[in-house]
């Protein structure tokens, strides 16, 4: 059994707590925070150990889920590797390519996983979207359209936890950077408009991002709370021989050639382990078998890459080229 704790028992960490104990072949031992009452009252819920220091609970695990604010999430994953510990960390993997960089580095000089939670990946709809494309059902990618987009909401006040210091776009919206990337491969140039219809000049209600990938590939992402009354959480994908509507929401794809008048509906299949318990499994997989996370720390940095390219581009009004400069 590969132990597993947790660090950050509020929000997505909670949900993590809630989901260790579905996965296969995990064994759920502790809990970390600075809150030590929040952590008390997750171990009573489990009859596990709680932590106020992490380092207690690094002593005692095989792996670890980081559920921290962002601006935290390095500290924890390089201690965790220079302990020999595998290190879960949550989405976005960092708020700026130092930390990212950092991290990974710690990961590959201990040869522990570094997994980032990118659960998109890990919906039926998209793993079968990524298996049609795999067996060339569309042809080669030539255009990418994803959205996680709401119905308008704005004005809007920035939160007083620690998410009104980071962007939502980078998140939120870094969701579907890591999903536009799956499917687009590695980004080359960003243009973006990021912008607030609520007044806040630090903190976006959307953005709006034109990513050109090296496989020539373009893809568009779309996020906030702004889309009249049609908010969207779909992904088109268009090859040369047909095209792809993922329905995240139905968890159903839609499927046409170039040939063909109609959509064809097709089911994914939901039987193995998806969404959160889908990603802790193949993170527990990892560790136990010496496995590359499909959403490494690499791919966790792209996607964080991309959002602050969007940034970038925004307020400059430029194209970005990638990679770009750790910042």
């Amino acid at each position: 059994m590969v132990r597993v704790g947790v660090v950050g028992v509020g929000g997505m960490g909670g949900a993590h707590c809630n989901t260790l104990p579905k996965v296969e072949n995990c064994e759920f031992v502790g809990v970390a925070d600075l809150r030590l009452e929040a952590a008390e009252e997750v171990a009573s819920q489990h009859q596990i150990l709680a932590f106020q220091d992490y380092r207690q609970l690094l002593e005692m695990v095989d792996g670890v889920v980081v559920a921290t604010p962002p601006v935290a999430h390095r500290d924890v994953v390089v201690n965790a590797a220079k302990m020999n510990v595998h290190a879960f960390c949550e989405k976005p993997l960092s708020v700026d390519l130092v930390d990212s960089e950092a991290m990974i580095r710690a990961s590959d000089e201990a040869n522990t996983v570094l997994m980032v939670g990118q659960v998109l990946r890990f919906y039926p709809v998209h793993v079968l979207g990524k298996k049609l494309i795999g067996q060339g059902e569309i042809g080669d990618v030539v255009y990418i359209e994803t959205d996680y987009t709401g119905s308008y909401a704005c004005p809007r006040s920035r939160p007083s936890s620690w998410y009104g210091s980071v962007g939502g776009f980078l998140e939120n919206g870094i969701h579907k950077s890591d999903l536009i990337n799956w499917f687009g491969g590695t980004a080359i140039t960003v243009s973006a408009e990021v912008g607030s219809y609520s007044g806040h000049d630090d903190w976006e209600d959307y953005a709006v991002t034109l990513v050109r990938y090296d496989s020539e590939a373009v893809g568009i992402l779309r996020w906030g709370s702004f889309m009249g009354a049609r908010g969207t959480n779909d992904t088109i994908i268009d090859g040369t021989e047909g095209s792809l509507r993922l329905d995240m929401q139905a968890d159903i794809a839609y499927l046409k050639k170039v040939d063909q008048s109609e959509w064809k509906e097709i089911v994914p299949d939901r039987g193995a382990p998806h969404g959160v318990v889908g990603e802790l499994t193949h993170f527990v997989d990892c560790i136990r078998e010496g496995k590359t996370p499909i959403v490494d720390g690499r791919a966790g940095k792209h996607a964080v890459e991309v959002v602050l390219a969007s940034y970038h581009s925004a307020k400059e009004k430029i194209k970005v080229g990638l990679p770009m400069k750790d910042s």
